[in-house]
């Protein structure tokens, strides 16, 4: 991983703890009504690494070190050769497509493994946008990949930026940003995070990282997303979390939810929804805690599932996991409803190694 709050040990540790490193971005101010002098616009910004980068370089910078870090636990000169590589990207507010995402992966990921003097085959790499659910996506093509017996690994991973000055103003003008005058907006940041899959199976088990499962992966659509005149009513995001949960009744103890709760009313909204339909349907029982790692990362957009995958991974590997599942949930601005599960590798679910 690569954030505000360091690489995937440290920043998984101060998220556990609380700790957050907002800074007022040097560009960007607002006033709030009455104010006489301009109020700063907090964001969550990798220091040091991103500073003078924008656009393109600065995303091929989050990569670079969330890939250093990837390379501390496995060896990269080595893992590309043989996997598949998914990343989610950010999307294009001008509506740009397919094309512009693969345009924008190539230079991202080429760029970074140049750097790192790293070659992996071309042919292998696939890009995504869809928002904070870009890495489900990835993700689910990674799966679908594995299960058809194309790739034996994959690299997944998710790497996004909202904090540079054009968006921000772009977040201001459409009153999102969290503010002193909107005390329920988004606090913008950045991060790059990466997962390795692996099949289960004897030739899964080389390296010495401690594994978790992903066992089920679920993609949905809300048609009442941002943009249309109405508010979404969480029915497609509870399909997506009971398709993963198998329909079974949950209570605290049995799950824990990660979400990409970013402080908007409306994402927020959506997702008490959700909680009542599957409550009513009798799949969760009582109450169910819940992660937010906006709280410490910021929004971090496309990298919102990667950092969730990673903050997973790491509740199991240090044992404190409050839950034997842990459910990662995602709502894009666009429309898409993702929802996938991890859990320890001891659990005997099928699916893929992490």
């Amino acid at each position: 991983m690569s954030s505000s709050l360091g690489p995937a040990t440290t920043a998984c540790a101060a998220f556990r703890a609380g700790i957050v490193r907002p800074r007022p971005s040097e560009e960007v101010a607002t006033f709030a009504p009455g104010d006489r002098e301009p109020q700063p616009v907090f964001v969550r910004e990798l220091r040091g690494s991103t500073f003078g980068f924008s656009g393109v370089g600065r995303l091929v910078a989050i990569t670079l070190e969330a890939l250093e870090d990837l390379g501390t636990r496995v060896p990269l000169d080595t893992l590309g050769r043989e996997a598949g590589v998914f990343l989610a990207l950010p999307g294009f507010v001008d509506g740009s497509g397919v094309a512009a995402t693969e345009r924008l992966g190539r230079q991202v990921l080429g760029r970074a493994l140049e750097a790192l003097g790293v070659s992996w085959p071309e042919e292998r790499w696939r890009f995504f946008g869809g928002g904070s659910a870009g890495f489900a996506l990835a993700l689910d093509a990674a799966r679908q990949g594995m299960e058809r017996g194309t790739f034996e690994t994959c690299v997944v991973g998710g790497v996004d930026s909202r904090t540079e000055p054009g968006h921000l103003r772009y977040l201001l003008a459409e009153r999102r940003l969290k503010t002193a005058d909107n005390p329920v907006g988004l606090v913008p940041g950045e991060a790059g995070a990466f997962v390795v899959l692996r099949s289960r199976g004897p030739k899964s088990a080389r390296g010495a990282t401690p594994a978790v499962d992903i066992s089920a992966v679920r993609l949905g659509h809300e048609p009442r997303h941002r943009g249309t005149d109405m508010r979404p009513d969480g029915v497609a995001l509870s399909t997506c979390v009971q398709s993963v949960l198998g329909g079974q009744p949950s209570g605290k103890g049995d799950v824990l939810f990660v979400t990409d709760l970013n402080g908007e009313e409306v994402r927020a909204w959506e997702w008490g929804c959700a909680l009542i339909r599957l409550r009513s349907d009798g799949v969760l029982k009582g109450d169910v805690p819940f992660w937010v790692p906006a709280t410490g990362f910021g929004d971090v957009g496309a990298a919102a599932g990667a950092v969730g995958a990673c903050i997973a991974n790491h509740a199991f590997w240090r044992r404190y996991s409050p839950a034997s599942r842990i459910v990662v949930v995602m709502q894009s601005d666009s429309g898409e409803r993702a929802a996938f599960t991890v859990s320890s590798s001891g659990t005997p679910e099928r699916g893929v190694r992490a």
